[in-house]
């Protein structure tokens, strides 16, 4: 199980184990790691498990997530990295034993001898890979998980070709405002992924902060406003 020490000073403070999906960190009490400490915001990064991967994303925090003196949006946790909040670090380690397996020796090929494949066996091995790898990509469902507005919302898998987001009763997911539209926007599902859609209203849509008046592709970690609410975007396999 991964887990994240967090230090000040050199001084460890406090060690969390990674055991569930994500990990939200920031000032605020309901964070799963809490920095209370001004230079950090409110919820100022969050760290998703996908697959074997540990992805961390910064919220749009005033003062940044660092790693290695460079601020990042998003990126791909490795064993001992140290992720720089405020004056705060916290040590990411992939395993218990805080030591990455290395792979067993394999014997050396002998680059002498070549290795036949019968041509209908070769055959039908190509057609079972690329069986799997359209299986394996059809199975990518979308999520929205809200940050801000309605966390009691959690969060919504994207499984219709349509989803509505606005305060009509008919909307898949239901968000409350004077200014927000009865539809303020849609997220259609496509073969070629997820595309997010300003529809009306008042209120503005956007994505990683930047305003969206027709539509946008969306891409793992997108985070989407609308009014008060702040949601992210990303991918994961279905059951």
């Amino acid at each position: 199980m991964a887990r994240l020490i967090l230090t000040f000073n050199k001084q460890v403070i406090k060690e969390y184990p990674f055991d569930k999906d994500w990990m939200t960190i920031g000032r605020k009490p309901e964070n799963d790691i809490q920095i209370d400490n001004l230079a950090v915001s409110s919820h100022h990064a969050r760290i998703d498990k996908t697959g074997p991967d540990y992805i961390l994303t910064d919220l749009q925090s005033t003062n940044g997530t660092f790693i290695k003196d460079k601020r990042i949006v998003t990126h791909k946790l490795k064993h001992g990295d140290n992720i720089v909040i405020g004056k705060h670090v916290l040590l990411f380690l992939a395993s218990d034993k805080g030591v990455s397996p290395e792979p067993e020796p394999s014997e050396p090929m002998d680059m002498d001898k070549t290795m036949m494949l019968d041509t209908a066996k070769q055959r039908e091995l190509l057609a079972k890979a690329k069986g799997a790898a359209a299986q394996k990509k059809a199975e990518k469902i979308g999520v929205l998980t809200f940050l801000e507005g309605a966390k009691q919302q959690g969060e919504v898998e994207l499984t219709k070709k349509l989803t509505r987001l606005g305060k009509a009763d008919t909307c898949e997911v239901k968000l409350s405002g004077m200014m927000m539209g009865a539809t303020a926007a849609t997220i259609s599902k496509r073969p070629s992924g997820y595309t997010i859609s300003f529809t009306g209203g008042m209120t503005k849509l956007k994505v990683n902060g930047k305003v969206v008046k027709e539509s946008v592709a969306l891409k793992d970690f997108d985070t989407i406003e609308l009014g008060s609410y702040k949601m992210q975007f990303y991918q994961k396999d279905s059951k």
